[in-house]
């Protein structure tokens, strides 16, 4: 029996119809996933969760602390010693810390790092260097002028490199103030 005979019968036939039809309708585009979108619903509904009992804390017991007569573990000779305790000298007065009194200019509300040497110039005996500040100001500086928000004071104007000498006073690890040198340099 040749390929050409078998396919010629009819039971071959309907067989591959049946096949056919069943393939193309698993593919119905009525089916979706409702059933199984009601399927995880009643489940999820008819399930309740178990939660363990907390577990019970023995009682505790109350202990009132009195520190009558006792010796306060806290004081400097139990924590020092007893001879060892002496009264640290005051320091001295920090001859590098800023006059809290004086006006504060208008250049020391910005910055260090936002302000922008513009040019120097001379006039007669005097130098002069010109900022520019981040409103948009530009500012006539002297030496002696203050800018920066650490208590910076130009020290110098240096008419040949454009630049102005600047120390800032800055607090310290040790709480003492140090001076801090740094320059503002004209941008070419």
């Amino acid at each position: 029996m040749s390929l050409d005979e078998s396919f010629a019968k009819p039971q071959w036939r309907y067989g591959l119809l049946a096949a056919t039809v069943m393939l193309v309708g698993g593919c119905d585009e009525e089916r979706s996933f409702v059933d199984l979108e009601e399927l995880v619903q009643t489940v999820h509904r008819d399930t309740v969760p178990r939660v363990d009992p907390l577990p019970e804390l023995p009682p505790m017991e109350s202990v009132f602390y009195q520190a009558d007569g006792v010796a306060d573990p806290f004081a400097p000779s139990n924590v020092f010693g007893e001879g060892d305790v002496e009264a640290e000298p005051e320091p001295e007065p920090d001859p590098l810390t800023p006059d809290a009194s004086r006006v504060a200019e208008a250049l020391e509300k910005f910055p260090l790092d936002a302000l922008q040497l513009v040019g120097t110039m001379q006039i007669d005996a005097n130098a002069w260097a010109l900022v520019s500040a981040p409103d948009g100001q530009i500012h006539r500086v002297i030496e002696g002028s203050y800018l920066g928000q650490n208590n910076g004071k130009v020290v110098a104007i240096d008419l040949d490199q454009s630049a102005l000498e600047i120390e800032e006073l800055l607090q310290g690890p040790t709480g003492r103030w140090e001076i801090r040198p740094t320059q503002l340099v004209l941008d070419h």
